[in-house]
């Protein structure tokens, strides 16, 4: 098949000589002689039409051939564009321009001081508080957020560091960034990670001088600190706050209670009405043994010398006198007056009963309260830093090295990958 052709082409190309031969004969004949030019004006024209027909053809063809036999090397192109030259840019990035980035690294944990049961029960059931495993993701969670950023910023100037001109352009922050772009920023230099099994926290901060990294690793685990404590805080007020409460209410009782016993006290002008209806009843059962003893004298006095004697009228004027002072007694006793010491009695029970209530009341609460707060003391949570920051004395990044080959062999995948992609898709076009 190829030689059959290569004759065509030849043929095609004899022929095309012919023409053109033929065309300049045709175009010399008028030098012949003035009479044969009408004829090769009338020749010219359809040998000119031929020749252009078969150079266009010729053309075509050799075109064809052309794109047979000599496609561009689409391939090498694309892998120059897409994997050498991004791979190349990268290694002279971070060999030769990327600036030195030092790590200060602090570990610490989130503990509590939890017992694992109490010694004492509060009467009102007491809410046990543990330390659960996510108080540790609640102190990274602080870390990424935005509210550490707004606690730093009276403490250090944390823009300032990212923001160093010594720094190269691609690693350094812009100054003119907002908020939102900081906090993706911050994320990238400041990270966080927690052992699940141990709890333990392992904080890595990465600026551009290591007193940089240092300062800015201790002024987090500052700011985190104060956030346990103010959980800690928060939790004890509102585990205490109904103990607190009732403590309250129970003690303006028992003040209302004894004030209302005193005011009591005053207005009878008795300490005690039981101490005083215990000396008014032995006051009482004296003179009525002595009324007692007159009538018996009386009655003897009377049977041996009569009624009229002086003895006898003195004697019986002495137990009138008793008669008087114990119906007075008795009166004081258990009159019917506000003032007799069976009302006093009566009211002053009421409220000493009332202030006895009070008062047990009160030292319950009082009590609970105690037990309460010794339970939330022994479960207070603490942040313990066991390994503090360290000045680095290497910069650790960029992996200069590492860096740019792991671009290389990213770029590599993906450009493969698009081959792949491309050769299915003129598998399927066939």
């Amino acid at each position: 098949m190829v030689t059959l052709h290569v004759k065509d082409r030849t043929k095609q190309s004899g022929k095309l000589a012919g023409k053109l031969a033929g065309t300049q004969d045709v175009e010399e004949a008028p030098s012949r002689g003035f009479w044969l030019r009408p004829y090769a004006l009338f020749k010219r024209v359809p040998a000119k039409i031929e020749q252009d027909d078969a150079l266009d053809q010729l053309g075509s063809e050799a075109s064809a051939d052309t794109k047979a036999g000599g496609k561009p090397p689409w391939l090498l192109i694309s892998f120059m564009l897409m994997v050498l030259v991004p791979a190349l840019a990268s290694f002279l990035y971070f060999v030769g321009i990327a600036s030195d980035q030092y790590t200060a690294e602090a570990r610490f944990a989130v503990r509590s001081l939890s017992d694992s049961g109490l010694g004492e029960r509060v009467d009102t059931g007491l809410m046990n508080m543990q330390a659960a495993p996510q108080d540790a993701y609640v102190v990274t969670s602080f870390i990424h957020s935005a509210e550490i950023l707004r606690r730093l910023k009276g403490e250090i100037d944390y823009r300032t560091i990212f923001t160093d001109p010594n720094a190269d352009y691609w690693s350094r922050f812009d100054p003119k960034g907002s908020e939102e772009d900081f906090l993706k920023y911050w994320d990238q230099h400041v990270t966080s990670y927690i052992d699940g099994p141990s709890g333990i926290v392992t904080l890595t901060v990465r600026t551009f001088r290591p007193e940089d990294s240092v300062k800015l690793a201790n002024a987090i685990l500052q700011q985190s600190e104060k956030l346990v404590n103010e959980i800690t805080l928060r939790a004890r007020d509102d585990l205490l706050a109904s103990f607190r409460n009732e403590v309250t209410r129970t003690k303006a009782n028992y003040l209302d209670a004894l004030n209302d016993f005193n005011g009591f006290q005053q207005k009878s002008g008795l300490l005690s009405p039981d101490v005083q209806a215990k000396q008014a009843g032995k006051l009482l059962t004296g003179l009525v043994a002595q009324k007692l003893e007159l009538e018996t004298r009386l009655f003897v006095l009377k049977e041996s010398d009569g009624s009229d004697s002086p003895r006898y009228k003195q004697m019986q004027r002495a137990k009138d006198s008793l008669d008087g002072q114990i119906q007075d007694m008795q009166s004081q006793l258990v009159g019917s007056g506000n003032n007799s010491l069976v009302n006093v009695i009566a009211g002053f029970s009421k409220l000493e009963t009332n202030r006895q209530v009070s008062e047990k009341l009160y030292e319950a609460a009082r009590r609970n309260y105690d037990l309460a707060f010794a339970a939330v003391s022994r479960k207070a949570l603490y942040l313990t830093v066991f390994v503090p920051p360290a000045l680095p004395q290497d910069a650790l990044y960029p992996k200069r090295i590492v860096s740019p080959f792991l671009i290389l062999l990213g770029l590599l995948v993906f450009w493969a990958t698009l081959c792949l992609i491309w050769a299915s898709v003129e598998d399927h076009m066939l």
